[in-house]
């Protein structure tokens, strides 16, 4: 087997069994909600996704470098994997179905392997660099729009969000102006999803880390869409992407209301 071929198998590996145990504790009692922050919580079910998560990629990889969002880790390496081992927690908890697992590979900062599941609709997405996009083995192709009125576009910005608050509220309603619709689901790896499958026709989202991006943002661009970060996969970071419509109008509005606008472009 290539090497990629077996990153992106234990990639995609390690989003099911990571999947299997948020399954399992779905709608369940059994599963302490702890604090970790203001306005920022995770549960029992984020803790053990990550352990399986971990411990497969560290079986079959252990000279791969891995940091969750849970456990954290050293990004010092060649080969870092970024895990979120629960995207949409809140969505999670509260019962909501838009949540899943995202596992995405860096090689010296660049990312080659993205694999994200949704178990509550038992839906594999991933991606190998300069090999498309898919879901459940069927290729994805983000949807091209003729018109923005016409166009879908997600957007975020995580709960403990403080930085700017009222000047992304700007952003939004100049993208809302303009556009058909705007809706705010709760989980970044996974709108990236939505986006590369057409979906969402673009999509805008503040303040993310690496483990939110990494494997959703190369999904997303190996579909035909285009990705670009404002910090590269920093902590921190805002994402937007688009077809060929949405991506222009999208970064022309950011670049007139940030004070300090950079672009990592994918």
């Amino acid at each position: 087997m290539r090497e990629l071929e077996l990153f992106l198998k234990v990639a995609k590996e390690a989003s099911l069994l990571g999947g299997q145990v948020l399954k399992e504790f779905y709608r369940k009692e059994n599963n302490p909600i702890m604090e970790k922050g203001e306005k920022d919580i995770y549960s029992l079910a984020d803790k053990l996704s990550e352990e399986r998560i971990r411990e497969h990629i560290q079986k079959y990889l252990p000279d791969h470098k891995v940091v969750g969002e849970e456990e954290g880790g050293s990004a010092d390496g060649e080969y870092v994997w970024y895990i979120d081992p629960l995207d949409g927690t809140k969505n999670y908890i509260a019962g909501f179905p838009i949540f899943g697992t995202s596992v995405g590979l860096l090689y010296r900062g660049e990312p080659i392997v993205g694999a994200v599941y949704l178990p509550a609709f038992d839906s594999l997405y991933w991606a190998l660099k300069g090999g498309g996009a898919f879901k459940n083995g069927k290729p994805i192709r983000i949807k091209q729009k003729a018109q923005l009125k016409k166009c879908y576009v997600a957007y975020g910005y995580p709960s403990r969000a403080k930085r700017n608050l009222d000047s992304y509220w700007n952003i939004f309603r100049e993208v809302f102006d303009k556009v058909g619709a705007m809706r705010r689901p709760g989980a970044a790896a996974v709108d990236l999803c939505l986006l590369a499958e057409g979906v969402f026709d673009g999509l805008l989202e503040f303040e993310l880390n690496p483990w939110d991006v990494v494997a959703g943002s190369l999904i997303a661009k190996e579909s035909g869409a285009k990705v670009a970060l404002t910090k590269g996969f920093s902590m921190g970071t805002d994402v937007y992407a688009g077809n060929d419509l949405c991506f222009p109008f999208i970064q022309e509005v950011l670049k007139l209301n940030l004070e300090e606008f950079h672009e990592l472009s994918l």
